[in-house]
């Protein structure tokens, strides 16, 4: 084998080591992004926000699946759906919200019983 292909194989070698050593990182970094709900006051009451990392991932200002604009009446029931929707994402889930899921959480009472 010649000096000139040994010196090729060495520095493909290199080149895919690195590559792979570089996505890895990437991969684990964007894997151990913390993700966590803070409330927020809004003109419609309580809200809360979504954080993935410092960045705003879902800004939430009133109630989700209620119609109208409704907000929460406390920062703490706010915080119940937002974590909610932190342990859906968490899951890997869609992070929606049901009336069922703020029937469960105690937020609102199911209209389907009297």
């Amino acid at each position: 084998m010649t000096t000139s292909k040994k010196y090729l194989i060495i520095t493909v070698t290199a080149l895919l080591c690195t590559a792979v050593i570089f996505f890895n990182r990437h991969k684990s970094h964007f894997g151990q992004t913390f993700v966590h709900a803070v409330p927020v006051q809004t003109a419609y009451g309580w809200g809360y926000n979504v954080l993935a990392g410092e960045k705003i991932y879902i800004q939430q200002e009133f109630i989700p699946a209620i119609p109208g604009k409704h907000g929460f009446k406390s920062a703490e029931d706010a915080m119940l759906v937002g974590n909610l929707v932190v342990k859906k994402i968490s899951e890997k889930q869609w992070p929606t919200i049901t009336t069922r899921d703020l029937e469960e959480l105690g937020l609102i009472k199911d209209t389907m019983k009297h």
